[in-house]
């Protein structure tokens, strides 16, 4: 049986005026039926998907703010990146991002560079199974990177290389992790071990610093502890002098006129560390400093755990870490496959107007870090008064 009188189902009346102006300027934009075709290049995608919803315009609008970012003059980029991204393939792409200057300052992890060094090498990373025998793999000193592999026994020979460039550094004064690459960097190029470019060679060369928030949790400098054992020389990497390099880099830059904006792909320390380049302003007496003014990032972290790997953007203009204004986009999903492909639109974006560096970095033989910016080189400590 039918109510002659059924309750209504909507709760306003489109003949009510008010009811309707204040309804209308929610459908304003609607969303587009997206059609691939043929010719689509990587950069003709994601302004595609500008026009989509749902992770579709998020993934895009990470790109897009920072294809927007490097089209700004004194406009620095920092690009703080967690992750397996090198066994997987990826230590190419960040290769040609460098060159391109997608990034102007690089924060990761150093398991990230020992495996940026094996490749330098010209060894390699294989195919496996993320279902293959783990107790077979441990007896056959094979180490697996989800469905990556790697051979231990090339790993191990890392070691000797570590050795062979610590007897070219001097144990009568510190290094910070970022000179200690840089300085490992440019050694590659020369040695007998250089085998491709890599991200650590590229990066010396082209003078972009490499920051990093755990010296100790990587091969690359860890073996300094075997090197140390083995040949009594105590090779001293000094994490709190970086700090105060990373925040008088950001302070350099705006003395001269300029901006920094930063990238976060993943989470976990790089995230942080990237981010405490502003946040630690207050150790160089600069609370003026204006703070990042683009927060790009892309995670798969919940926000509700209260970490920092999943906080949002806005959350960090609590902390000092970005401005008022800041341009933020945010996509919840993995980074390491739409990398590739903004990669790749980057590339295609700036391909007839090649973007210049905000700055070039290297450090003199005290160990100082020297900034070309401007036209002008800056000794950071001397400049801002630290040791």
């Amino acid at each position: 049986m039918t109510s002659e009188n059924p309750s209504p189902r909507l709760a306003g009346d489109l003949s009510d005026q008010a009811y309707a102006e204040t309804r209308a300027p929610y459908f304003r934009k609607p969303v587009t039926r997206l059609l691939p075709t043929a010719r689509m290049t990587a950069r003709d995608l994601f302004v595609a998907a500008r026009e989509a919803g749902g992770p579709l315009r998020t993934l895009s609008e990470v790109y897009l703010g920072w294809e927007h970012m490097l089209s700004r003059p004194n406009q620095a980029a920092w690009l703080a990146i967690a992750g397996a991204y090198v066994p997987f393939g990826l230590g190419e792409t960040l290769c040609a991002m460098m060159r391109m200057r997608a990034f102007d300052v690089l924060v990761t992890t150093p398991a990230q560079l020992t495996h940026d060094l094996t490749e330098v090498r010209g060894l390699r990373h294989y195919h496996g199974d993320e279902l293959a025998n783990d107790n077979e793999l441990q007896r056959l000193d094979i180490n697996r990177y989800w469905n990556v592999y790697g051979d231990e026994h090339e790993l191990n020979t890392n070691d000797e290389v570590v050795h062979d460039f610590a007897e070219t550094l001097r144990d009568d004064r510190t290094y910070t992790s970022s000179e200690y690459f840089f300085r490992f960097g440019t050694w590659l190029q020369t040695s007998r071990h250089m085998g491709a470019d890599g991200m650590l060679t590229t990066s010396a060369r082209l003078g972009i610093p490499i920051f990093c928030p755990s010296p100790g949790d990587g091969d690359i400098t860890s073996d300094l502890a075997h090197y140390r054992k083995r040949t009594g020389r105590k090779i001293i990497i000094d994490p709190v002098r970086e700090i105060l390099d990373m925040v008088a880099l950001n302070a350099a830059l705006e003395d001269a006129g300029g901006r920094a904006g930063i990238v976060t792909l993943g989470g976990g320390a790089p995230r942080n560390y990237g981010q405490q380049a502003m946040a630690c302003a207050y150790m160089l007496d600069r609370a003026d400093l204006k703070r990042y003014n683009y927060g790009l990032r892309i995670s798969l972290d919940p926000v509700g755990t209260g970490g920092l790997s999943g906080s949002t953007i806005s959350e960090g203009k609590t902390w000092k870490k970005y401005a008022a204004d800041t341009s933020i986009a945010e996509h919840f999903g993995e980074y390491m496959g739409p990398m590739f492909q903004i990669g790749s639109a980057l590339l295609e974006a700036f391909e007839a107007t090649p973007r210049d560096a905000a700055f070039t970095c290297r450090y003199d033989d005290a160990g100082d870090l020297i900034v070309t910016i401007a036209g002008a080189d800056v000794n950071l400590p001397r400049t801002y008064g630290y040791a």
